[in-house]
């Protein structure tokens, strides 16, 4: 089996838990570029948003539906308060189209979220926690420190495909027949 030394103290063999990381790391850059696309992709609807419609009855008594974009927002004494951010007019206005789009992009870029926290959850290695009585106890990861891990394993993955491309080139100058 192949092993690669980076450093004195760190040796990695092929096949070995390498591959996880290239697969976690491809598996996490393949959900960050499609939040990107997405974000790229037009206006991306504020968080905690939503649109409401409400019916005007005019005195002929035709009625018209029409639309707005709401918010929660706490009061003073915490409470929840819902508060128009925007009228959208009609179904079948520009704005009310353009801000149903918004809020889809914007709920599948959460969903993608989500996507890559368990991704980096199911990932992470299980911190064993000790028998009664023991005083150390491993803490948690935190989000961003799982963020700089999945940019180390994405960067270890970078270093050892430069590793292998200049072996090869090594090898194409000792043997310049094959």
């Amino acid at each position: 089996m192949e092993t690669l030394t980076l450093g004195s103290e760190l040796e990695v063999k092929k096949g070995d838990f390498l591959i996880d990381y290239k697969q976690l790391a491809m598996n996490a850059q393949i959900l960050e570029q499609q939040i990107d696309r997405i974000e790229r992709s037009g206006v991306v609807a504020p968080p905690n948003t939503w649109i409401s419609s409400y019916v005007v009855t005019k005195k002929s008594g035709k009625s018209y539906r029409y639309y707005r974009l709401m918010t929660n927002k706490r009061d003073k004494e915490g409470k929840l308060k819902k508060k128009m951010l925007k009228y959208l007019g009609a179904e079948d206005s520009k704005a009310t189209l353009k801000m149903v789009a918004a809020i889809k992009r914007r709920n599948r870029i959460q969903a993608l979220q989500r996507q890559l926290k368990r991704l980096m959850e199911q990932e992470q290695p299980q911190l064993k926690r000790r028998n009664r009585g023991s005083s150390g106890v491993n803490t948690p990861l935190t989000c961003f420190d799982r963020m700089l891990l999945v940019q180390l394993q994405q960067q270890l993955t970078e270093l050892i495909g430069r590793f292998e491309q200049l072996e090869r080139k090594l090898k194409k100058t000792q043997n310049p027949s094959a």
